[in-house]
């Protein structure tokens, strides 16, 4: 006779790329082993291919994950990792006034995706042209790392730019990206001129993103001294106050 399974219960949630529900299942021992192993090697390719396959194993249905919108992998990932070790998240810093540790504790929930009114899909480059992107996904992302460190800023921006590209448009034609060359996107990329490239590159700076503000506020108590010796020091807390934006699944979890 075989041994009991455990039962799991599962969860929904809308995915925030399209507002599609999907069901999940908290990630067991076994999930928590893979990503173990991934974090142990400090990679980040290893821990993104790690998260996928976390997510494949604990969502129900069929999703091809590796087309998932980056942030809605990282917003996935992040309840399943409320469900799984606790919806608290407790982040550790340094106070930079009086070097004593601070603590700041959020619940998940808290946490959302950040949608600016300034973004578009669609970007007109003029009253006759125009580019329609789309979200990089972890195919994208995969693609892109490869080799980053060999790259140099403006290169891996065009790379970015590139992959993303979902067609372009004129006021005869549609031209599918598959339809045509990384040669050819290339060339297309560098006749544009500089406000025409900074309205594309502007669509990966206000795309949606996990962000949460958190408020430092340091109570460490510290002594003031005081000139007159004959005068007990008296006792003041630090006060140190700063606002941080967390950005990035990376962000909630250092």
């Amino acid at each position: 006779m075989g041994l009991p399974i455990v039962e799991v219960p599962k969860y929904t949630l809308k995915l925030p790329s399209t507002g599609e529900e999907l069901q999940y299942r908290p990630f067991l021992v076994k999930e928590e082993k893979i990503l173990l192993i991934a974090m142990e090697g400090d990679n980040q390719k290893d821990i993104l291919n790690a998260t996928k396959d976390v997510i494949k194993n604990c969502v129900f249905g069929e999703y091809d994950i590796e087309k998932l919108a980056i942030f809605d992998i990282e917003y996935i990932f992040l309840w399943l990792r409320g469900k799984s070790k606790g919806e608290e998240i407790e982040l550790k810093y340094t106070c930079p006034q009086c070097s004593l540790p601070l603590e700041v504790k959020f619940n998940i929930e808290e946490i959302e995706i950040k949608r600016s009114e300034k973004h578009n899909k669609k970007i007109e480059l003029s009253d006759k042209l125009g580019v329609v992107m789309k979200y990089p996904n972890a195919d994208i992302q995969a693609i892109i790392d490869d080799g980053e460190a060999d790259k140099h800023q403006i290169e891996l921006v065009f790379k970015n730019i590139l992959y993303c590209i979902d067609y372009i448009y004129d006021e005869e034609k549609i031209y599918a990206k598959k339809d045509h060359s990384e040669k050819e996107l290339n060339d297309f990329l560098e006749s544009l001129t500089d406000e025409q490239f900074q309205k594309i590159s502007n669509f990966f700076e206000t795309m949606p993103k996990l962000s949460h503000t958190i408020n430092l506020h340091c109570i460490h108590p510290k002594k003031v001294e005081i000139k007159n010796k004959k005068t007990k020091p008296k006792t003041e807390i630090c006060g140190y106050k700063e606002e941080i934006v967390l950005e990035g699944l990376q962000s909630f979890f250092e």
